[in-house]
């Protein structure tokens, strides 16, 4: 039992090894940004409910421009990076913690990215039957690939695993550190998926079914990046697993394909 524990708690670099320029101040700062998204979730759901604008018809409020232009990329990749990288004057070798990536690391990171893809197999055949009905097919293919990365894999493993959850781990502990920002990570989904989702994620009105379909599975998820980025620190690759999970999903809706 011991050596199991000892196992699930090691980490390559701890927090403790971590220096950080103003700890509490980062952290509050933090956290009061990933409060202040859960507000903007909610007047990002209702300017996509009163004024849509599907990326080229997108079938998922996901692809919609206010929720993936303004409240994914803009709120959680751009203004966060200038705080972290320009304000604060971090790099990117202060998340990358000295990763030197090996060969056994690399077949485990390909593996996990194909086991995260597959995790949405059933969306090809359906995905591959659209295809030839769009003039664009191309430029819809490439579009569905390059902005789950954009909006989700890059932004948000960037802000809650290598900006928020690094530093509450060192404020309080590990444990801890995982919870909180899995809850935040959750949170942020609600709002938008209350307010719009039809589907696998709950149905809008009913928040019984968006804490089923959409809270129980991203809080699973989050505390399982978590646990992977306190023990390894491997922020690329949990980019590149998130970014794949979300690549068939995103292909299905800009091909008007239901989940």
């Amino acid at each position: 039992m011991r050596k199991v524990l000892d196992w699930i708690t090691w980490q390559r670099i701890s927090a403790d090894q971590i220096g950080f320029k103003n700890l509490e101040q980062e952290s509050r700062t933090l956290i009061l940004y990933s409060l202040f998204y859960i507000l903007l979730a909610f007047g990002v759901g209702n300017l996509i409910i009163h004024f849509p604008q599907p990326i080229l018809g997108a079938k998922e409020f996901v692809q919609d421009f206010w929720y993936a232009a303004v409240f994914k990329f803009s709120f959680l990749f751009i203004l966060p990076s200038l705080i972290f990288f320009k304000r604060w004057k971090y790099g990117i070798q202060d998340l990358l913690f000295g990763l030197k990536p090996k060969i056994g690391m690399n077949i485990k990171g390909a593996l996990l990215i194909t086991i995260g893809f597959l995790l949405n197999i059933r969306h090809i055949p359906r995905v591959s039957e659209a295809m030839p009905s769009f003039e664009d097919a191309g430029f819809r293919l490439i579009l569905g690939i390059v902005i789950p990365l954009l909006i989700a894999g890059l932004p948000e493993e960037l802000f809650f695993r290598g900006m928020l959850q690094t530093r509450l781990e060192k404020l309080w502990n590990t444990p801890i550190a995982i919870l909180v920002s899995g809850l935040l990570f959750t949170a942020w989904h609600l709002p938008s998926r209350y307010l719009l989702a039809n589907g696998v994620e709950g149905q809008a009105g009913d928040w019984v079914s968006i804490l089923l379909g959409t809270g129980l599975p991203v809080f699973l998820v989050s505390c399982f990046f978590g646990w992977h980025w306190a023990r390894y620190r491997n922020l690329p690759l949990l980019i590149g697993v998130h970014w794949a999970i979300d690549i068939l999903p995103s292909l299905s809706s800009f091909f008007g394909v239901s989940n």
